[in-house]
């Protein structure tokens, strides 16, 4: 990860600076290709300004933050930072896991699919009857299952 670290109307320190390469440095498990960090430390009357743009191959993260106290202005933004890196890593994580799950299921799912009984089926040609006479006909017990279309009656 390539870090700059700019200072705007402010002292640079070099413990400022540390902070925010150790903040960032922490970012790499997220990002695997090389990336560029842009980070500008600045005071503007009482309030001390962070703002960071990360670039990783394209895709721009940007965060800015303003407290006052530089160190609290740090973390809050590198927590903003890092919701948009897990966002970013879901994004990508669900679009790989949809084309692998569109691709052939795998040898032990075809095995499953073929272990399962089969399904015997029949075409019988029922009568038409009154809601009465079919509760009659299903309470006998005659036949194992029923399946009665719903049609509305003629009148």
């Amino acid at each position: 990860m390539q870090i700059s670290v700019t200072f705007k109307k402010i002292e640079p320190s070099e413990a400022l600076k540390n902070y925010v390469t150790d903040r960032l440095n922490k970012f790499k498990r997220y990002l695997h290709r090389p990336v560029e960090a842009h980070v500008v430390l600045g005071l503007e009357k009482c309030r001390h300004l962070e703002d960071v743009t990360i670039d990783s191959n394209g895709h721009l993260i940007k965060g800015r933050e303003e407290n006052t106290d530089m160190y609290a202005a740090i973390d809050l933004v590198m927590d903003k930072i890092d919701i948009q890196l897990k966002k970013f890593r879901d994004k990508l994580r669900s679009a790989k896991g949809d084309r692998s799950r569109s691709a052939a299921p795998a040898p032990a799912e075809v095995e499953e699919v073929r272990a399962l009984p089969a399904i015997r089926r029949q075409r019988v040609e029922v009568p038409a009857l009154q809601l009465t006479d079919a509760v009659e006909l299903m309470q006998s017990g005659k036949d194992a299952c029923w399946s009665l279309p719903m049609w509305p009656a003629a009148t």
